[in-house]
C-alpha cells in the first residue's frame, strides 16, 4: 500500500493502542499518549468513569485528579482495574473482593485510589 493510501488517523502514533487487557466483563486499552480507555460492564466502578454504567464503546478513564496522569500500563481484573503511571504510582478502582484496594473492608470505588507510589 502506498503512503498516500494510508488513512490520516493511522499516522497519529500517540492515539494508537499499545496495550490491552481483558477482565471478566470489561476491557482496558492503553494508547501511545498514556491515556486509558475502558468499555464493557460498568458494575462496581471497574471502568473508571465515576459511574456504574455499561459502555459499548471505549470511553476515557477519568480520575478527576488535579494533574494529568500519563499511564504506562493497565490491567483489568474480574471486578477491578489497575494502572501504573509514568511516575511509578499505582492506581486501583472497582470492587475489592480480595482486599486488594483497602486493608479492612470490601469496598466499591467509583473513583480511583492511589495504591502506592514507588520512589526509585
Amino acid at each position: 500500500m502506498a503512503d498516500e493510501e494510508v488513512p490520516q488517523s493511522s499516522a497519529n502514533l500517540a492515539r494508537k493502542v499499545v496495550g490491552i487487557s481483558a477482565g471478566e466483563a470489561h476491557t482496558i486499552a492503553l494508547t501511545g499518549d498514556g491515556r486509558l480507555y475502558s468499555w464493557g460492564r460498568g458494575a462496581f466502578g471497574r471502568l473508571g468513569t465515576g459511574s456504574e454504567s455499561d459502555e459499548l464503546f471505549p470511553v476515557p478513564v477519568d480520575f478527576n485528579f488535579q494533574r494529568k496522569l500519563r499511564f504506562v500500563s493497565g490491567a483489568a481484573g474480574a471486578y477491578h482495574s489497575l494502572a501504573v503511571a509514568d511516575d511509578g504510582s499505582v492506581w486501583c478502582w472497582g470492587y475489592n473482593s480480595c482486599i486488594l484496594l483497602s486493608t479492612y473492608y470490601h469496598v466499591q470505588l467509583l473513583y480511583s485510589m492511589l495504591c502506592v507510589s514507588i520512589q526509585w
